[in-house]
């Protein structure tokens, strides 16, 4: 079996990581990415269609380019401080992951994947001001605009632990974390992501949600 793709936050942390594993694998004959920046720095590749927009708010002139997916990967991810604030930090991780889900869904591509976190609840009581509940209560509403909000034959929520991000601007806590041995590589999530749509879409394990909570069953679902 074939599969086209199309991700969002392929210059992140973990998209860079899967863009490069999607073009890799023989299985996945179209890789489309749409950002603000192109994903390969002027590189080219054949697989790779690099649709770079001004905007991430209003994916309406995009329409064309989610015809034909596969699978659709929501990895799109900030920080409150990188975001600009409370609500910037909202407008990214919920607004821009619900207008990209629209666009999905619009095109009737099967299947969702997006990256949550763990504890994320989008029931949970929150205030901006107070930014662990706030984030927590974001990604839980995050992970509705793949299972409820818009329709989708199958659905997979990633909710890892803290994440060790492989960049080379690093925040001041990613050493510490590798060095303790409790954070989840993000080449490890992207593999985990890719061959969870490998194993649902070859045995057919349609209209379903899967939940992959917690840095040790994503790294055994990778192996």
């Amino acid at each position: 079996m074939s599969y086209s793709a199309i991700v969002i936050g392929g210059t992140g942390a973990t998209g860079k990581q899967l863009i490069k594993l999607l073009l890799r694998n023989e299985k996945f004959t179209s890789v489309t990415s749409i950002g603000r920046r192109p994903v390969l720095d002027g590189a080219k590749n054949d697989k790779l269609i690099d649709i770079v927009v001004d905007s991430m708010v209003d994916l309406s002139s995009t329409q064309k380019r989610w015809d034909k997916n596969d699978v659709f990967f929501n990895c799109i991810g900030t920080t409150r401080q990188k975001a600009g604030g409370a609500k910037e930090f909202i407008d990214i991780e919920l607004g821009i992951s619900r207008e990209a889900a629209r666009m999905a869904s619009l095109s009737n591509i099967p299947h969702a994947v997006l990256i949550s976190a763990s504890g994320a609840n989008h029931k949970t009581w929150a205030v901006e001001w107070l930014h662990p509940l706030l984030y927590t209560r974001t990604m839980g509403q995050k992970e509705q605009t793949i299972i409820s909000e818009f329709h989708f034959e199958t659905v997979s929520v990633f909710k890892p632990g803290m994440l060790i991000r492989l960049m080379e601007d690093k925040e001041w806590y990613d050493d510490i974390i590798e060095k303790l041995g409790v954070g989840l590589r993000v080449d490890v999530l992207a593999r985990a992501m890719m061959k969870d749509v490998e194993n649902i879409r070859s045995y057919g394990k349609n209209s379903e949600t899967y939940f992959h909570i917690g840095n040790s069953a994503i790294i055994e679902l990778a192996q």
